[in-house]
């Protein structure tokens, strides 16, 4: 159940490790609000997101819907890719999805 937030000193990257998973949103939620409160539009790194579930994917959606800001999500783990794929939402989410070469 370890995740952690960092963001940079201008407010417009957020980073996101470890777990996004039902036990972590509702507290990864509040950083993100807390975060997009802060500045216009915001990037959100998910390169370091170790396990992801639906909780972790609604508050993507959530984040993308309901800011009224600017969002993008970037650096996707193979997690993030693995359930964006199996849930079918990439186009929800509107950013590019790269494929890592192996």
């Amino acid at each position: 159940m370890a995740w952690d937030i960092r963001t940079d000193a201008a407010q417009k990257t957020l980073w996101i490790a470890g777990e996004l998973t039902i036990f972590s949103v509702l507290d990864i939620r509040g950083r993100l609000l807390e975060a997009l409160s802060a500045a216009d539009d915001i990037e959100v790194d998910l390169g370091e997101v170790t396990e992801i579930d639906t909780a972790g994917l609604q508050l993507m959606l959530l984040a993308k819907r309901k800011a009224g800001k600017t969002v993008r999500f970037r650096h996707h783990s193979d997690e993030v890719m693995r359930l964006v794929d199996l849930a079918n939402v990439g186009h929800l989410l509107g950013d590019p999805l790269l494929i890592k070469a192996n």
